[in-house]
């Protein structure tokens, strides 16, 4: 399998049908994952750092139930039709690794007290930061799979 990734997706070499895709863009999606999860944890960490970052605490949660509720939707999305149950197993990896990533540090973070300077706020802070960015995206890429 060839993978030429042009904007419309994953082709076989001589044909043009998308069975067999999903390996190629689960590729693509982890690897965007983890660029937008460091990209979005570093901005994270300096607002943290430099006091600009007021309440954690309310985006601590904010994270934790938006990881459950996309938890619930992956579910739905699952026990739905037969596409999404396609698109779930496809993607099934990188949902449950950004999920229960956010979920995991989020409830850490709850527990820990998040006060700016301490290296071990700053470490939950990115930690947090990061798996939120890569559940965002693996679920963007659920969403394109099932959209497709």
């Amino acid at each position: 399998m060839i993978c030429n990734y042009d904007g419309c997706g994953c082709e076989r070499q001589g044909r043009h049908e998308r069975k067999g895709c999903s390996s190629c863009m689960r590729g693509i999606g982890v690897l965007v994952g983890i660029i937008g999860g460091i990209i979005f944890a570093v901005t994270a960490v300096l607002l943290f750092i430099n006091s600009f970052l007021v309440s954690v605490g309310f985006a601590v949660w904010a994270a934790l139930i938006t990881a459950l509720v996309y938890l619930f939707i992956v579910l739905a999305v699952s026990l739905a039709n037969e596409s999404g149950r396609d698109c779930v197993r496809d993607n099934l990896g990188s949902l449950i690794f950004g999920i229960f990533g956010t979920i995991f540090t989020g409830f850490l973070g709850i527990a820990a007290i998040l006060a700016v300077g301490e290296i071990f706020s700053t470490i939950i802070v990115a930690l947090i930061a990061f798996f939120f960015a890569y559940m965002i995206i693996s679920v963007l890429f659920l969403i394109k799979c099932i959209v497709d």
